[in-house]
C-alpha cells in the first residue's frame, strides 16, 4: 500500500532574485507550499502577494514566526551577512532550515549556526544544488567508478563578465570582500569535493582584482588542490573577464582516457588514450537552477519525513567553506596552505 508523503508549510524568508527560484520550486513541489512569506522591501512584497492571494507577506522573519503561523521548516534566502541571527530564531521556534550557501561569511558564525542546530536537534541543508545537476551526477560517478582507470589530474576553468550592476541580479557582491571566491568559487570547488570524492589535503591560491573590476574585492581566483590520493587539481574563476561571451571547461586525466565538461551546466563527454574525438554522455534534460534545487528541496523533505541526516549537511558545507578561507589566507601569505593544520588552528578539528 503507498503511503502519501506529509505535506510541509514552509516559510519563505527573501522574495529576491533567488527567492524568485525557489518560490517557483515550492510552488510546483507536490509536498510542500509557501505558508508565508518575508521580504524587507514592500514593492517586492505585493509582487508576491498578488500572485499568492491568501498567503501572508511580512516585512521580517521575527514578525512572521510572531504571528502564530504553523510551519514545518524555513527556507532561508537571505544574503549571508544576515544568517546567524535568522537561523538562531528559527531554531529556537523550532524550525529546521534549508539556507541558500554561503552559510556565513565569518566561519566562526558558521560553527555557531551548525552548533545551534545540533543543540536544537534539527536539520540544516545548505544550498550547494549544483550537485543535484546531472551532468554532476554522472561525473562523479565516473570518476568514482574509476570508469577510465585511476584519476590523476584534472583543470577547472570559469570565465565570466559578470555585470554586477545589471537589473535582476543580486547586488550586494559588489561590494563584499571576496565575492568571487565566497560567491561563486564556492560552488566550484565544493563540486570538486563532491565529483571526485575526495578531501582537499592543501591549496595554493591567489586572488586578484582586475584593474577594470566593478567589484570592491577580488573577482578572480586561481588554486592548485591537492586531493586525497595525490590528485591535482588546477582551478582558475572570474567575475571579471574581458569578454561578455563566458568560457568553461572541466577536464579530467585518467590512466585510460580523460573526461571534459564543456558547459557549466551540461555537456560531458570522454575519451580512451587512443580515441580521435570525445564520445557525447548522455545525460537527463535539466533546467539549471530549477530542477537542482527541486532536487535538494525534495531530498531536504524527505529527510525530515524518516528522520534521515540532511543532505548537504552544515559540516558538510563547513569543508567547502574552509576551503575558501584557507584559500584566501594561502593568497595573504603566499604559502600554501594544508588543510588538516589550518583546522587545528581554527578549532574545526570536529570536521576531521
Amino acid at each position: 500500500m503507498s503511503t502519501q508523503s506529509k505535506q510541509h508549510a514552509l516559510l519563505l524568508i527573501g522574495l529576491g532574485t533567488r527567492g524568485r527560484m525557489w518560490t517557483r520550486v515550492i510552488d510546483s513541489a507536490p509536498n510542500a507550499s509557501i505558508a508565508a512569506a518575508v521580504d524587507p522591501h514592500e514593492p517586492t512584497r505585493a509582487e508576491f502577494a498578488a500572485a499568492h492571494p491568501g498567503v501572508p507577506v511580512f516585512a521580517t522573519h521575527q514578525e512572521a514566526l510572531a504571528a502564530g503561523l504553523s510551519f514545518t521548516a524555513a527556507v532561508l534566502v537571505t544574503p549571508p551577512d544576515g544568517h546567524l541571527e535568522q537561523c538562531r530564531n528559527l531554531f529556537e521556534a523550532g524550525l529546521p532550515i534549508l539556507a541558500e550557501k554561503p552559510l556565513t561569511l565569518v566561519m566562526s558564525e558558521s560553527v555557531d549556526i551548525i552548533r545551534m542546530a545540533e543543540e536544537h536537534k534539527l536539520a540544516l541543508s545548505v544550498g550547494l544544488n549544483f550537485r543535484y545537476l546531472p551532468v554532476h551526477q554522472k561525473y562523479r560517478e565516473l570518476l568514482t567508478s574509476e570508469f577510465l582507470g585511476t584519476v590523476g589530474f584534472g583543470e577547472f576553468i570559469y570565465r565570466r563578465h559578470r555585470d554586477g550592476r545589471r537589473p535582476g541580479i543580486n547586488k550586494y557582491p559588489l561590494t563584499m570582500e571576496q565575492p568571487m571566491m565566497l560567491e561563486q568559487s564556492i560552488h566550484h570547488l565544493d563540486l570538486i569535493r563532491y565529483c571526485y570524492g575526495r578531501e582537499v589535503e592543501s591549496i595554493m591560491c591567489r586572488t586578484w582584482n582586475p584593474a577594470w573590476s566593478m567589484y570592491a574585492d577580488d573577482a578572480n581566483v586561481h588554486a592548485l588542490l591537492t586531493l586525497e590520493g595525490d590528485v591535482a587539481i588546477n582551478y582558475f574563476g572570474t567575475w571579471s573577464g574581458g569578454w561578455n561571451v563566458p568560457g568553461f571547461e572541466w577536464r579530467t586525466d585518467c590512466e585510460g582516457g580523460v573526461f571534459v565538461q564543456r558547459e557549466l551546466f551540461s555537456d560531458l563527454a570522454y575519451a580512451k588514450t587512443t580515441d580521435p574525438e570525445l564520445t557525447p554522455i548522455a545525460l537527463e534534460e535539466a533546467e539549471a537552477f530549477y530542477d537542482d534545487s527541486a532536487a535538494l528541496l525534495r531530498d531536504f523533505l524527505h529527510a525530515l519525513d524518516n528522520n534521515l541526516p540532511a543532505p548537504c549537511d552544515g559540516r558538510d558545507h563547513l569543508k567547502t567553506l574552509a576551503l575558501c578561507f584557507a584559500g584566501i589566507e594561502s593568497s595573504r601569505t603566499g604559502k600554501a596552505i594544508v588543510l588538516k593544520e589550518f583546522y587545528q588552528q581554527n578549532q574545526l578539528e570536529f570536521l576531521l
